[in-house]
């Protein structure tokens, strides 16, 4: 009876045995199949979690990163000006053409909404304190090269110091800067419309204070009544610049050292005075007093000192354009020996004319 017993303990003791071996071998999952697993049972959730991400970085691209984008793509573009009118001034307004191109190094090729833009003088990288002009801008569609032009706009005047202060630039300046600034709206394609700031500045050629000024087949008519003109001849006078400028009526001083002091002599009055491109060829008259020129002279010639005093247009004064001119001093050896030949060759040819014409 015994026997079987030990042998049933044994066998009890070989099975628990067993167990125990079993349990200890069992494979255990590796990290692959774990997260595996955890795909398999929440792969909606990490769907939910990519969405938010992507939706979130979308947002910022376009809420947040768009914008400065859009205002870098402005930046970095600038305008060109190729031709520039001002006429029918008056003191309150000034009608503009501006020939402009938009240069756009970007890819991209958005469009801009028409905008009010001002127009300010720059000097050594300073804006003037106030703008001279609010040009209306039209839209643009801004590829490697768009026109930006305005014709004919009739424009109010911001500020006539302000815009006196751009006309002595203009004529004094070899080169002058100036800056359109204003606040429009940009579309590119589906995306949402930007709001952006449009700063530009422009640097150009002006007058270069009238270099290579002279005076062409001047006359003096010694037998003129006193009080009226007689002084005659053409006024030559080089535009290196793209602006067409027209100031109306204009007079000058004349003035020639006596004892060394600049002593007015006379006037000139240059009647339509309007710049163009190029070289400007100008009649001019005047009234000259040559009791005072003759002491003067110095071997038949004498440094006549020109300055620009008035300038109107329909019988108003343009305090703006007076503002260029009186800052302007144009000294010119004047060749009054020649000038007095000349004169009397001429009429004595004009008188010989009249008889035989009789």
């Amino acid at each position: 009876m015994s026997t079987p017993m030990t042998q049933e303990g044994s066998t009890d003791k070989n099975f628990q045995g067993t167990n125990y071996q079993q349990q200890e071998y069992v494979t255990k999952r590796t990290f692959g199949q774990k997260a595996k697993r955890h795909c398999a049972r929440f792969w909606w959730l990490h769907l939910i979690i990519f969405c938010l991400v992507f939706l979130t970085v979308a947002l910022l691209v376009v809420y947040v990163g768009m914008p400065k984008i859009a205002q870098h793509q402005v930046d970095d573009s600038h305008l060109e000006f190729r031709e520039a009118f001002f006429l029918n001034p008056t003191p309150e307004s000034v009608e503009v053409t501006q020939k402009a191109v938009l240069h756009n190094p970007s890819t991209f090729t958005p469009t801009l909404d028409p905008f009010a833009a001002d127009l300010f003088l720059v000097t050594a990288g300073t804006y003037a304190s106030v703008s001279m002009l609010t040009l209306p801008m039209p839209g643009i569609h801004a590829k490697k090269a768009t026109n930006a032009s305005i014709d004919n706009q009739v424009i109010k005047i911001n500020n006539v110091d302000a815009l006196g202060d751009y006309a002595v630039a203009v004529m004094n300046n070899e080169n002058i800067t100036t800056a359109l600034v204003g606040r429009t709206k940009l579309h590119l394609g589906k995306l949402p419309t930007q709001k952006i700031k449009f700063n530009s500045t422009s640097t150009y050629k002006t007058l270069n204070s009238l270099k290579g000024f002279n005076t062409t087949d001047v006359l003096i008519n010694p037998l003129a009544d006193a009080g009226t003109p007689n002084l005659s001849g053409n006024a030559f006078i080089p535009n290196p610049s793209l602006m067409t400028i027209e100031m109306g009526n204009v007079s000058l001083t004349l003035s020639v050292p006596i004892k060394n002091v600049d002593t007015i002599v006379g006037n000139a009055t240059i009647l339509n005075f309007k710049l163009v491109p190029g070289d400007n060829k100008l009649p001019m008259f005047g009234i000259i007093d040559n009791t005072k020129v003759l002491p003067a002279l110095v071997g038949g010639k004498v440094n006549m000192t020109i300055i620009g005093q008035n300038a109107t247009y329909n019988g108003q004064h343009l305090t703006y354009y007076e503002k260029a001119l009186r800052s302007n001093v144009l000294v010119l050896e004047m060749n009054v020996q020649q000038i007095l030949a000349d004169s009397t060759a001429a009429a004595r040819a004009a008188s010989n004319s009249t008889s035989t014409a009789t």
